[in-house]
Parts: C-alpha cells; structure tokens; sequence
C-alpha cells in the first residue's frame, strides 16, 4: 500500500496519483516539503504586496484633501468676484441717480438771436455757451444763432456747454488774372471782384498802360482788406532837338504864308 504524502490516504501499490487529493504518488516526499514552503514565501510575498496597496491608498488620501483645498479657493474666488460685481452695480446705480436728480435743466431755444443775447439767456439758466462760426450766404443770418448741439426743451447738468452756431459772410475774395490787360481793364475786373488795388509803374519797351505782373497770384483767395499790388508799363519817349526844330520850323513857314 502506497501512502499519500500529502493528505495521507492509503492508496494501491500500482496507482500513480492519490485516489483522494490527485497528488502524484511518484513523488519524493521530500520535494513536496520544498515545494510547500516555496508556496509559503509566495504568499509572504503576496502580504508583502498588499502591504505596498495600502501605501498607494495613502497617498489616494492625500490628493482627496488637496482636491478639497483647490475647491476652496476656487468658491473664495467665486464669492469675491459676485461681491466686486455687487458693488459695481450699486456704484453705477448710485451715479445714475446723481445724474439724474442733477439733470433737471431744460435748455432753452436761442434759434434767432443775437450770440450776445444768446449767451446772456442760456447764463440766466445756469448754462455756458461756446460760438462756433459757419459761413452763410443769406445776409439775414449773419451774427445770429442758426444752430444749438443740444435741442430746446431737452434737460442737462447744470454749467453745461452750449455750442452755438453763428452765421458769418464769407470774407474772402479770388484773385483773377489782369496779366496782359490794359489798366482800365484790369481797374473794372478787380473792383467787379471787391479786391483792393495799388498801381506801380515800371518802364517798358511794351505799350503803355498794360499789366506786366501782379503781386498775388491769380485763382487765391485773399480777405477782401489785402490789396493787391499790379505793375503797368510805362513807355517814355523823350523829346529830340529835331523835332523841336521841325515843329518851330513848319510854325515860321505858316506865319510866312499869310494865304494858307
């Protein structure tokens, strides 16, 4: 009879495993103990790895708590920024408010008057006033207000300026081109034009009383009070003694000839 090593059942002298277990009975009993306590440092081995888990759970542990530290901060900020916002719209609603209960002015209208009187009402209402000037071809709008920036009747803060638009006639005056006209030409052409003049004479081999240059040069705009300076030729022939003699000459015959 053949006992097992293992669970130490009695087995048949020709059988090769253990009827009971399955353990092979062709083993040497004693390679049995070394396998078996080879098992046994392999589950040392294995307690020895559980024990590196519940390391790794420690650190686990750790980071939950830095998570909740990192969420902390994160509602600070979120509370912060909702109460700066808080404050913002209250500071906004309070300056409406100002404004509003300050903006009780109404402007009056000015259309037509003088810039002086103008001036004068929009002070007696506690506004300034700035004149701004634009040319105008009708004269009955010259040196009246013909504009306001902000309309009558609207309301404003107090000391609020008012830009007022004052009418004014064009002042100045084209150049037209008297080069190579007779004086009396150019005279009408530049008074047609309301431009002042003065003449100067400068001697010429050209006929006389032309225009040889102008100190301004045509197609400029100049204020109606600028004069302009022309140059006229002047063609001088003086007087020979032969002429003289001739005309004496012919004055003595005529007083010999009593018949012509």
């Amino acid at each position: 009879m053949l006992r097992c090593p293992k669970c130490k059942v009695e087995n048949d002298e020709d059988s090769f495993f253990c009827k009971r277990c399955g353990f092979p009975l062709d083993e040497n009993p004693e390679d049995y103990n070394q396998n078996s306590k080879t098992k046994v440092k392999k589950k040392r081995g294995k307690t020895k790895v559980k024990n590196k888990s519940k390391v790794k759970t420690k650190v686990k542990y750790k980071d939950n708590n830095q998570k909740g530290q990192m969420s902390f901060f994160q509602s600070f900020m979120m509370f912060f920024f909702i109460l700066l916002s808080i404050c913002a719209l209250a500071a906004a609603a309070f300056l409406g408010y100002y404004i509003y209960q300050n903006s009780n002015i109404l402007v009056p209208d000015v259309l037509g008057y003088t810039y002086e009187n103008a001036e004068r009402t929009l002070k007696e209402n506690n506004l300034q006033a700035i004149m701004v000037e634009q040319v105008v071809k009708d004269e009955d709008e010259v040196g009246t207000v013909i504009k306001q920036n902000k309309k009558a009747g609207s309301k404003v803060m107090e000391n609020t300026v008012i830009k007022l638009t004052v009418g004014i006639l064009d002042t100045k005056v084209t150049v037209p081109d008297v080069i190579g006209l007779s004086l009396n030409e150019a005279i009408i052409l530049l008074n047609k034009n309301n431009i002042k003049y003065k003449i100067k004479y400068e001697t010429s081999d050209k006929e006389n009383n032309i225009i040889l240059d102008q100190s301004i040069k045509a197609g400029k705009k100049i204020e109606n009070n600028d004069v302009l300076t022309i140059i006229v030729s002047k063609n001088e022939t003086p007087k020979t003694d032969e002429n003289e003699d001739t005309i004496d000459q012919t004055e003595t015959d005529e007083e010999k000839d009593p018949t012509s």
